[in-house]
């Protein structure tokens, strides 16, 4: 850590049904000397679309979402005439073959397709937010409500959400460069729509995509509306701790556990490629999947599960493996954060992952 200048780290290890082992360590706040402790939340990133599509697959199995029914059905005003477009489903939108680019736009730049849909791999935040508002006009809620009913009350994981609450400020770790830290780049405006909420006697968590926009145009008019400047998003808002991110690997990797587990072959449907990158290298619906490295292990369908989290100054990664229902989660609060959880993860595998080579 001293060497790669990430003043704090959080992690947590799952072995079957239980959280194994924990850790913490260093500043949550160097410019404070405030410690990590076991309150201090994290700015998942990335981290947090797989939670998000571990949710979303739930209404697969109830029948309320289908994975080849195109988007534009549940949400008409989202995209413009395209009638490529026309064709992006919830699974284009999980394995990042929307056709979609990640934040591409600027300020009245129109929503273009560098793809047909289905046709290749094109990592793509802009695509889950598609999907993040189809869920909402299908269940009638914001994110952060269906998260919350979904996944993170069930499996009491208390400490997690893509919006915003009160006590928040004081817990979240501030992410660092090599000469300065800083707050995360939504927290003013989250404070903002926690205070619009407020006046309106309404839970911050409860609102929709619309009802943000408009709160926005309240309160932040100077603020972008593009999806990349939105929260809650579920592209890159959750905050987290390693405990609560855990709690969900267990449920993800079969884990009987309040009854929020997946369907087996929906289970096994999320864990295999739906896309490939490369040799080595595809998605499923939701996680990153590696080849194992050797041919007999390959050949019997072991492989490991991914992904990596990159909010700037915020670097995350976990790795799981579903054959022997193991994982580990790291977070880091260091723009040089990914270098320590190579490390981490090489040391903690035997395995120099081909992951990393491709980030």
């Amino acid at each position: 850590m001293e060497i790669a200048g990430v003043p704090g780290i959080g992690l947590a290890l799952v072995q079957g049904d239980e959280i194994a082992w924990q850790y913490r360590h260093g500043f949550a706040d160097r410019r404070r000397s405030l410690p990590v402790g076991d309150q201090t939340l994290w700015a998942a990133a990335s981290l947090g679309k797989p939670v998000f599509a571990f949710a979303a697959l739930h209404l697969v199995d109830e029948g309320l979402l289908d994975l080849d029914r195109p988007l534009k059905s549940y949400v008409p005003d989202h995209f413009p005439d395209d009638p490529r477009a026309d064709r992006i489903t919830a699974r284009h939108a999980l394995s990042h073959s929307s056709g979609l680019r990640n934040w591409y736009r600027n300020a009245g730049d129109p929503l273009e397709l560098a793809f047909e849909p289905g046709s290749a791999f094109s990592y793509s935040g802009e695509g889950y937010y598609y999907l993040q508002r189809a869920i909402e006009h299908i269940t009638g809620h914001g994110l952060d409500r269906f998260m919350r009913d979904r996944l993170f009350t069930p499996l009491g994981m208390d400490s997690s959400a893509y919006g915003w609450r009160p006590d928040w400020a004081e817990r979240l770790v501030a992410g660092h460069g090599s000469r300065s830290a800083y707050d995360v780049f939504w927290k003013t405006l989250a404070e903002k729509l926690q205070r619009d909420a407020d006046a309106n006697n309404r839970m911050l968590a409860d609102y929709t995509n619309e009802d943000v926009r408009e709160a926005m145009a309240r309160v932040a008019p100077e603020s972008s509306t593009l999806p990349q400047s939105i929260i809650p998003n579920a592209a890159y808002s959750l905050v987290t701790t390693p405990v609560d991110f855990a709690t969900y690997l267990v449920a993800l990797l079969g884990g009987d556990v309040s009854g929020v587990g997946l369907k087996p072959e929906t289970r096994q449907l999320a864990m295999t490629p739906a896309v490939h990158i490369n040799s080595a290298l595809g998605w499923g619906l939701g996680l990153g999947t590696e080849a194992s490295e050797t041919e007999d292990a390959a050949a019997a369908g072991d492989h490991y599960l991914w992904q990596w989290g990159d909010n700037g100054s915020w670097k995350n990664f976990v790795l799981a493996h579903p054959a022997s229902r193991t994982g580990i989660v790291i977070f880091t609060n260091g723009d040089t954060g990914l270098n320590l959880c190579r490390r981490i993860i090489r040391a903690s595998t035997g395995v120099d992952h081909a992951a990393f080579l491709w980030l």
